[in-house]
C-alpha cells in the first residue's frame, strides 16, 4: 500500500457509468463489483440531513471505484446496508473520504457500519497546506 505509483487520471465524467442503487438485487451486484481484484480504493461521501429533525440521518451514500460512480438510497436499503461492512472494513480496500469525522460516525451510528484503511483528503490538504 505505502510504495510509489504514478497518478491515474480519473475518466472523463462523461464516460463514467453511474448507477441508481435502491433496491437489495442492486445492492448485491454493487457488492460483486466492489469484490473485485482490481477495487483496491473507492471514495465515499454520505449525504446527511438534520433540518427539522432532532437527530438527523443519512439520506443518500454516493460510493466510486475507477471505473464507475453509484449513488445509493439509503432511505429504501437502510436495513441492507450492513452488508457493506465486507468492504468498509477490508484493509486491502482504501476508503477515501473528505473531511471524515461526521460521516464515520453517521455510518456507523446509521447502518453499523465501521471503516478501516480510510484516507481523508481534508487532512492530506491541510498537513500538505
Amino acid at each position: 500500500m505505502f510504495e510509489h505509483q504514478d497518478a491515474k487520471p480519473p475518466s472523463s465524467f462523461e464516460l463514467t457509468p453511474f448507477t441508481w442503487i435502491e433496491r437489495p438485487s442492486q445492492l448485491a451486484a454493487l457488492l460483486d463489483k466492489l469484490r473485485g481484484a482490481d477495487v483496491k480504493e473507492i471514495a465515499v461521501d454520505l449525504e446527511y440531513h438534520s433540518l427539522r429533525s432532532f437527530a438527523g440521518f443519512v439520506c443518500l451514500m454516493q460510493i466510486s471505484t475507477r471505473e464507475e460512480d453509484f449513488i445509493i438510497d439509503t432511505l429504501a436499503l437502510r436495513e441492507e446496508l450492513e452488508e457493506l461492512n465486507e468492504i468498509f472494513t477490508d484493509p486491502k480496500v482504501v476508503k477515501v473520504f473528505h473531511g471524515a469525522e461526521s460521516d464515520v460516525v453517521w455510518l456507523q451510528q446509521d447502518f453499523n457500519i465501521y471503516v478501516v484503511n480510510m484516507f481523508d483528503t481534508y487532512h492530506a490538504s491541510k498537513l500538505l497546506g
